[in-house]
C-alpha cells in the first residue's frame, strides 16, 4: 500500500509541476482529466483531503479556462496541493 501511496503522490507532483512550467495558458484538457483520475484515485486510497484539494483545483482550472476565474484563484489551489503533498510525503494515512 505504501509504494501505491507513494507512486499517487508522484504522478500528482508531476501534475502539479506540468501545471506551473506549461503556464496556466497553456493548460491542456488532458492533464485536467488526469487530476479528475486522480481524484477518484485518492478517494480509493482513503486520501479524503487530498482528494478535496484536488477536486478543487480541477474545478478552478475548468472554470479558469472557460474565463470565469482568475490566475489567482488556481495559484492559490496549486500552494494549497503543493502543502498537502510536502506534508503527506511517504505517508501511509494523510489526514492533516
Amino acid at each position: 500500500m505504501e509504494k501505491i501511496i507513494e507512486s499517487f503522490q508522484k504522478v500528482l507532483a508531476d501534475c502539479v509541476s506540468s501545471i506551473r512550467s506549461s503556464g496556466l495558458n497553456n493548460l491542456n484538457a488532458q492533464l485536467i482529466d488526469k487530476l479528475d483520475n486522480l481524484s477518484h484515485s485518492a478517494s480509493e486510497l482513503g486520501m479524503t483531503q487530498g482528494k478535496k484539494l484536488i477536486e478543487n483545483l480541477s474545478t478552478v482550472l475548468k472554470t479558469f479556462k472557460e474565463g470565469k476565474s482568475g490566475e489567482d484563484s488556481v495559484m492559490l489551489r496549486i500552494e494549497a496541493l503543493d502543502f498537502y503533498l510536502k506534508n503527506t510525503n511517504g505517508a501511509a494515512t494523510e489526514e492533516l
